[in-house]
């Protein structure tokens, strides 16, 4: 394959020279074609840092475990769609400051995350993201107030480890 190099005949111009591109193969200002590109994030998003630098050694691609790890920050994220059953919880950051997560129950992963526990903040996501049939959460009065003002037909259900804590103070 041959790719033809265009020289600019303007002396005031910046660029001396210009490449020809090939759809498909090649990107303006790239250093890996697509298919390149697409391998090293999909192996960024399943190993991250040095496993995936590692892996793409033993595929004869040489880059360093922070590259990977900046191609991995450039990936698209997918579209966020409400869940079914939602999780929701809350943790502590430090000290006294803490977070609230909420989980895609049935995929486990996260979809979102934000500091304090609100109920107005709650309720507000639940009514950009109608959908939610069940929400699983803890025995918070802020979090059941949120969901009831955010998804008032949204069934709400304790999560298992405060099934199982409020068991064991029974028994």
């Amino acid at each position: 394959m041959s790719v033809r190099r265009l020289y600019c005949e303007n002396p005031a111009c910046s660029k001396a020279t210009f490449a020809e591109q090939v759809p498909g193969l090649t990107v303006r200002y790239q250093r890996r074609t697509p298919l390149l590109q697409h391998l090293v994030e999909a192996v960024g998003v399943v190993l991250a840092g040095r496993g995936g630098a590692r892996m793409l050694r033993i595929l004869n691609v040489t880059l360093s475990r922070c590259t990977v790890l900046s191609q991995l920050m450039r990936v698209q994220l997918p579209p966020l769609v409400a869940p079914r059953v939602l999780g929701v919880d809350d943790f502590a950051l430090y000290g006294d400051t803490y977070g609230t997560l909420l989980v895609d129950a049935t995929t486990r992963l996260p979809l979102t995350l934000w500091e304090g526990r609100d109920a107005e903040q709650l309720s507000h996501w639940l009514r950009e993201h109608p959908g939610v049939e069940v929400a699983c959460r803890d025995g918070s009065l802020t979090y059941r107030q949120g969901i009831t003002a955010g998804a008032p037909d949204a069934v709400q259900v304790s999560d298992l480890f405060h099934l199982w804590q409020g068991l064991s103070r029974r028994v």
